[in-house]
């Protein structure tokens, strides 16, 4: 074989090698394309490394919603700006973080004696919350068992669901996807 054979075989099989080695990863990059709440293996281990959620951070989301749904099962209360508070209502579970859900957090992270009481949730409130979870069921139910209430959610492959307003279909419980 000539050495301009023997060189372009050898490019040739390498840029093959690397083809294969780039469809080979491009599955897992699908895998790891997925952005929102996980739900494998015990329940109490889902939600330790969730992301944070604020009225900066994935504002509109149906992440928010499932955090939403804490609130509500535990029965915060929200602060209006005369100062007089309301009870977080089930149908405030609308996956926006506004105000009334930046103040039912921070009251939900007083009430609890978190450090971190400034109306974000982070790491420390996510592990709390995870610990009043239960579950899975058949068909991958999950329950929040809060103080004043429960809440059902669910997950499947995976992935967590949450229903908007407590109603209606099950949504993906995606960061950056509202309904």
């Amino acid at each position: 074989m000539s050495m301009r054979k023997r060189a372009v075989a050898m490019v040739t099989a390498a840029l093959l090698g690397a083809g294969a080695i780039g469809l080979a990863v491009a599955p897992a990059a699908d895998a790891a394309s997925y952005h929102g709440i996980d739900g494998n293996g015990p329940v109490n281990d889902d939600w330790q490394d969730e992301e944070n959620l604020s009225v900066d951070d994935y504002t509109d989301s149906n992440a928010t919603a499932l955090w939403q749904s804490v609130l509500y099962a535990d029965g915060a209360l929200w602060q209006d700006e005369d100062g007089d508070w309301h009870n977080f209502s089930k149908r405030q579970i609308d996956g926006s973080f506004g105000p009334q859900t930046e103040s039912a957090t921070q009251w939900w992270q007083e009430h609890y004696n978190l450090a971190e009481n400034d109306g974000v949730v982070t790491d420390q409130s996510w592990e709390f919350a995870q610990k009043w979870l239960l579950g899975p069921s058949s068909g991958g139910g999950v329950r929040y068992h809060g103080d004043k209430r429960d809440v059902d959610l669910k997950r499947v492959s995976g992935k967590y669901r949450v229903k908007l307003k407590g109603t209606g279909s099950w949504r993906i419980a995606y960061y950056d996807q509202l309904g």
